[in-house]
Protein backbone atom coordinates (compact mmCIF):
# COMPACT_ATOMS: atom_id res chain seq x y z
CA UNK A 1 0.00 0.00 0.00
CA UNK A 2 1.87 2.94 -1.14
CA UNK A 3 2.37 6.09 0.64
CA UNK A 4 4.22 8.94 1.16
CA UNK A 5 4.76 11.57 4.10
CA UNK A 6 4.47 15.06 4.48
CA UNK A 7 4.42 17.28 7.58
CA UNK A 8 3.36 14.92 9.91
CA UNK A 9 0.95 13.38 7.68
CA UNK A 10 0.97 10.31 5.61
CA UNK A 11 -0.93 10.40 1.84
CA UNK A 12 -1.91 7.31 0.21
CA UNK A 13 -1.94 6.76 -3.46
CA UNK A 14 -2.51 4.21 -6.13
CA UNK A 15 0.08 4.07 -9.24
CA UNK A 16 -1.13 1.62 -11.91
CA UNK A 17 0.42 1.44 -15.64
CA UNK A 18 4.04 1.02 -16.59
CA UNK A 19 3.96 2.85 -20.30
CA UNK A 20 2.92 6.09 -21.71
CA UNK A 21 2.64 9.37 -20.49
CA UNK A 22 1.28 9.78 -17.15
CA UNK A 23 -1.96 11.30 -15.85
CA UNK A 24 -2.75 12.18 -12.33
CA UNK A 25 -6.52 11.23 -11.43
CA UNK A 26 -8.76 13.40 -8.71
CA UNK A 27 -11.49 12.71 -7.12
CA UNK A 28 -14.17 14.59 -5.66
CA UNK A 29 -15.42 15.78 -2.22
CA UNK A 30 -15.94 13.01 0.37
CA UNK A 31 -14.57 10.29 -2.25
CA UNK A 32 -11.45 8.55 -2.77
CA UNK A 33 -9.04 7.14 -5.59
CA UNK A 34 -11.51 3.62 -5.58
CA UNK A 35 -13.60 5.81 -7.15
CA UNK A 36 -11.42 6.09 -10.27
CA UNK A 37 -11.64 2.28 -10.92
CA UNK A 38 -13.35 2.31 -14.45
CA UNK A 39 -10.95 4.63 -15.42
CA UNK A 40 -7.80 2.35 -14.60
CA UNK A 41 -9.26 -0.19 -15.96
CA UNK A 42 -9.31 1.56 -19.18
CA UNK A 43 -6.34 3.70 -19.21
CA UNK A 44 -3.46 1.60 -17.21
CA UNK A 45 -2.45 0.12 -20.71
CA UNK A 46 -2.15 3.51 -22.50
CA UNK A 47 -1.03 5.58 -19.66
CA UNK A 48 0.82 6.05 -16.12
CA UNK A 49 -2.05 6.48 -13.53
CA UNK A 50 -1.42 8.28 -10.69
CA UNK A 51 -4.21 8.27 -8.16
CA UNK A 52 -4.11 9.58 -4.93
CA UNK A 53 -6.45 10.07 -1.94
CA UNK A 54 -6.69 14.05 -1.82
CA UNK A 55 -5.81 15.21 2.20
CA UNK A 56 -8.86 13.63 4.49
CA UNK A 57 -10.00 11.34 1.80
CA UNK A 58 -9.99 7.55 1.85
CA UNK A 59 -6.50 6.59 3.47
CA UNK A 60 -5.02 9.79 3.39
CA UNK A 61 -4.43 12.33 6.52
CA UNK A 62 -4.17 15.80 7.10
CA UNK A 63 -5.12 18.48 9.67
CA UNK A 64 -8.38 19.02 9.20
CA UNK A 65 -7.41 22.81 10.58
CA UNK A 66 -5.22 23.56 7.61
CA UNK A 67 -7.59 21.94 5.12
CA UNK A 68 -7.77 24.32 1.68
CA UNK A 69 -8.10 23.49 -2.02
CA UNK A 70 -4.89 25.24 -2.59
CA UNK A 71 -3.48 23.08 0.58
CA UNK A 72 -4.65 19.37 -1.46
CA UNK A 73 -2.96 20.85 -4.79
CA UNK A 74 0.58 21.76 -2.72
CA UNK A 75 0.19 17.80 -1.55
CA UNK A 76 -0.36 16.37 -4.99
CA UNK A 77 2.72 18.47 -5.99
CA UNK A 78 4.46 16.79 -3.19
CA UNK A 79 4.03 13.52 -4.90
CA UNK A 80 4.77 14.51 -7.96
CA UNK A 81 8.23 15.64 -6.34
CA UNK A 82 8.63 12.08 -4.13
CA UNK A 83 7.89 10.18 -7.75
CA UNK A 84 10.35 12.28 -9.35
CA UNK A 85 7.78 13.29 -12.31
CA UNK A 86 8.46 16.83 -13.48
CA UNK A 87 5.22 17.56 -15.65
CA UNK A 88 2.05 15.69 -16.14
CA UNK A 89 -1.53 15.94 -16.86
CA UNK A 90 -3.84 16.08 -14.16
CA UNK A 91 -7.49 14.63 -14.70
CA UNK A 92 -10.26 15.93 -11.87
CA UNK A 93 -14.24 15.31 -10.90
CA UNK A 94 -15.75 18.26 -8.98
CA UNK A 95 -13.33 19.37 -6.31
CA UNK A 96 -10.72 17.55 -7.79
CA UNK A 97 -10.78 19.59 -10.83
CA UNK A 98 -11.05 22.44 -8.60
CA UNK A 99 -7.65 21.12 -6.82
CA UNK A 100 -6.40 20.43 -10.74
CA UNK A 101 -7.29 24.72 -11.19
CA UNK A 102 -5.20 25.14 -8.14
CA UNK A 103 -1.91 23.08 -9.15
CA UNK A 104 -2.45 24.73 -12.92
CA UNK A 105 -1.52 28.13 -11.24
CA UNK A 106 0.41 27.64 -8.42
CA UNK A 107 2.35 24.97 -9.80
CA UNK A 108 2.69 25.25 -13.23
CA UNK A 109 5.51 23.66 -14.57
CA UNK A 110 4.11 20.43 -13.13
CA UNK A 111 0.93 20.61 -15.20
CA UNK A 112 1.21 20.22 -19.03
CA UNK A 113 -2.55 19.66 -19.31
CA UNK A 114 -5.82 19.99 -17.28
CA UNK A 115 -9.00 18.01 -17.73
CA UNK A 116 -11.75 19.50 -15.64
CA UNK A 117 -14.52 17.10 -15.35
CA UNK A 118 -17.88 19.03 -14.06
CA UNK A 119 -15.84 21.90 -12.30
CA UNK A 120 -15.76 25.38 -12.68
CA UNK A 121 -13.45 27.97 -11.25
CA UNK A 122 -15.95 29.07 -8.71
CA UNK A 123 -18.10 27.65 -6.37
CA UNK A 124 -19.62 30.56 -4.43
CA UNK A 125 -23.37 30.26 -4.46
CA UNK A 126 -24.76 33.25 -6.77
CA UNK A 127 -28.28 32.08 -7.43
CA UNK A 128 -31.12 31.87 -4.80
CA UNK A 129 -31.56 27.98 -5.82
CA UNK A 130 -27.93 27.99 -5.37
CA UNK A 131 -27.72 29.53 -1.56
CA UNK A 132 -31.27 27.26 -0.99
CA UNK A 133 -28.84 24.32 -1.70
CA UNK A 134 -26.14 25.21 0.27
CA UNK A 135 -27.96 25.61 3.38
CA UNK A 136 -30.33 22.16 2.75
CA UNK A 137 -26.70 20.52 2.76
CA UNK A 138 -25.63 22.46 5.79
CA UNK A 139 -29.01 21.51 7.33
CA UNK A 140 -28.09 17.97 6.67
CA UNK A 141 -24.72 17.62 7.97
CA UNK A 142 -25.62 19.05 10.80
CA UNK A 143 -28.67 16.82 11.59
CA UNK A 144 -27.91 13.48 9.89
CA UNK A 145 -25.30 11.13 10.47
CA UNK A 146 -22.71 10.75 7.52
CA UNK A 147 -24.43 7.42 6.71
CA UNK A 148 -27.56 9.04 5.90
CA UNK A 149 -25.89 11.78 3.88
CA UNK A 150 -23.80 9.07 1.93
CA UNK A 151 -26.76 7.25 0.89
CA UNK A 152 -28.75 10.56 0.01
CA UNK A 153 -26.33 11.71 -1.99
CA UNK A 154 -26.54 8.21 -3.98
CA UNK A 155 -29.56 8.49 -4.77
CA UNK A 156 -28.70 12.36 -6.01
CA UNK A 157 -25.74 11.17 -7.55
CA UNK A 158 -26.30 7.74 -9.46
CA UNK A 159 -29.94 7.15 -9.72
CA UNK A 160 -32.39 4.42 -10.89
CA UNK A 161 -32.05 0.53 -10.69
CA UNK A 162 -29.01 -0.35 -13.12
CA UNK A 163 -26.76 1.65 -11.10
CA UNK A 164 -28.18 -0.04 -7.69
CA UNK A 165 -24.41 -2.24 -7.42
CA UNK A 166 -22.06 0.95 -8.50
CA UNK A 167 -24.04 3.60 -5.99
CA UNK A 168 -24.26 1.25 -2.95
CA UNK A 169 -20.21 0.56 -3.37
CA UNK A 170 -19.87 4.28 -3.51
CA UNK A 171 -22.29 4.58 -0.78
CA UNK A 172 -19.99 2.31 1.51
CA UNK A 173 -16.66 4.32 0.73
CA UNK A 174 -18.18 7.84 0.99
CA UNK A 175 -19.60 7.29 4.65
CA UNK A 176 -15.92 5.97 6.06
CA UNK A 177 -15.34 9.95 5.70
CA UNK A 178 -15.85 11.67 9.36
CA UNK A 179 -18.80 13.78 9.52
CA UNK A 180 -16.32 16.38 10.95
CA UNK A 181 -14.16 16.31 8.36
CA UNK A 182 -16.71 16.61 5.75
CA UNK A 183 -18.45 19.51 7.47
CA UNK A 184 -15.36 21.34 7.03
CA UNK A 185 -14.17 20.30 3.51
CA UNK A 186 -17.62 21.57 2.54
CA UNK A 187 -17.54 24.97 3.89
CA UNK A 188 -13.82 25.18 2.11
CA UNK A 189 -15.48 24.19 -1.34
CA UNK A 190 -18.48 26.39 -1.14
CA UNK A 191 -16.38 29.54 -0.27
CA UNK A 192 -13.52 28.81 -2.58
CA UNK A 193 -12.71 30.36 -6.19
CA UNK A 194 -9.62 31.45 -8.47
CA UNK A 195 -11.51 34.11 -11.16
CA UNK A 196 -9.02 36.35 -10.20
CA UNK A 197 -6.02 33.98 -10.43
CA UNK A 198 -6.92 32.36 -13.82
CA UNK A 199 -4.37 34.43 -15.77
CA UNK A 200 -1.59 32.18 -14.17
CA UNK A 201 -2.81 29.57 -16.09
CA UNK A 202 -0.72 28.75 -19.28
CA UNK A 203 -1.04 25.05 -19.61
CA UNK A 204 -4.07 23.98 -21.85
CA UNK A 205 -7.43 23.04 -20.14
CA UNK A 206 -9.85 21.10 -21.46
CA UNK A 207 -13.43 20.98 -19.49
CA UNK A 208 -15.72 17.81 -19.72
CA UNK A 209 -19.70 18.73 -18.96
CA UNK A 210 -23.20 16.59 -18.50
CA UNK A 211 -25.82 17.69 -19.81
CA UNK A 212 -27.61 16.99 -16.37
CA UNK A 213 -25.29 18.69 -14.03
CA UNK A 214 -26.04 21.07 -11.52
CA UNK A 215 -23.67 23.55 -13.18
CA UNK A 216 -24.69 24.41 -16.75
CA UNK A 217 -22.63 23.74 -19.43
CA UNK A 218 -22.88 27.59 -20.14
CA UNK A 219 -20.79 28.48 -17.10
CA UNK A 220 -18.33 25.62 -18.20
CA UNK A 221 -18.11 27.00 -21.82
CA UNK A 222 -17.54 30.70 -20.23
CA UNK A 223 -14.83 29.11 -18.23
CA UNK A 224 -13.11 27.52 -21.77
CA UNK A 225 -13.48 31.08 -23.63
CA UNK A 226 -11.46 32.46 -20.69
CA UNK A 227 -8.75 30.36 -20.30
CA UNK A 228 -6.16 30.46 -22.94
CA UNK A 229 -6.25 27.68 -25.55
CA UNK A 230 -9.35 26.30 -23.69
CA UNK A 231 -12.09 23.39 -24.98
CA UNK A 232 -15.11 21.98 -23.82
CA UNK A 233 -17.65 18.96 -24.66
CA UNK A 234 -20.87 18.00 -23.18
CA UNK A 235 -22.01 14.43 -22.49
CA UNK A 236 -25.40 13.94 -23.21
CA UNK A 237 -27.95 12.09 -20.88
CA UNK A 238 -24.55 12.54 -17.77
CA UNK A 239 -25.42 13.69 -14.80
CA UNK A 240 -22.49 14.87 -11.82
CA UNK A 241 -20.72 11.69 -11.48
CA UNK A 242 -20.62 10.72 -15.26
CA UNK A 243 -16.60 8.79 -14.12
CA UNK A 244 -19.27 6.03 -12.66
CA UNK A 245 -22.36 6.77 -13.85
CA UNK A 246 -21.87 6.47 -18.13
CA UNK A 247 -17.91 5.06 -17.76
CA UNK A 248 -17.58 3.85 -21.20
CA UNK A 249 -18.69 7.22 -22.83
CA UNK A 250 -16.81 9.41 -20.27
CA UNK A 251 -13.92 7.66 -21.03
CA UNK A 252 -13.85 7.66 -24.82
CA UNK A 253 -14.37 11.31 -24.69
CA UNK A 254 -11.07 11.64 -22.59
CA UNK A 255 -9.15 8.98 -24.56
CA UNK A 256 -10.43 11.50 -27.88
CA UNK A 257 -9.27 14.64 -26.27
CA UNK A 258 -6.02 12.60 -25.31
CA UNK A 259 -5.28 11.10 -28.54
CA UNK A 260 -5.69 14.04 -30.27
CA UNK A 261 -3.69 16.20 -27.83
CA UNK A 262 -0.38 13.50 -27.45
CA UNK A 263 -0.92 13.32 -31.54
CA UNK A 264 -0.65 17.10 -31.28
CA UNK A 265 2.59 17.32 -29.54
CA UNK A 266 4.15 14.37 -31.52
CA UNK A 267 3.58 15.91 -34.66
Amino acid sequence: MPHFHLARSQYYYQRVGERGPTLVLLHGLGSSSEDWQQQIDAFSHDYQLIIPDLPLHGKSEGDPTQFSLKGCADVVAALLDELAISSTHIVGISMGGMVGLELAIHHPKKVSGLVMINSIAESRPRMLNEHIMVWLRRLLLKYADISTVARLMGKKLLPGEALLEVREKAQQRWQQTPAAHYQIMFEKVVSWQVLDQLHHVKCPVHLIASENDYTSYGAKKVLAAVLRGGTSVCLPGAGHLVTMEKPALFNNALSEYLSDLYAGIQN
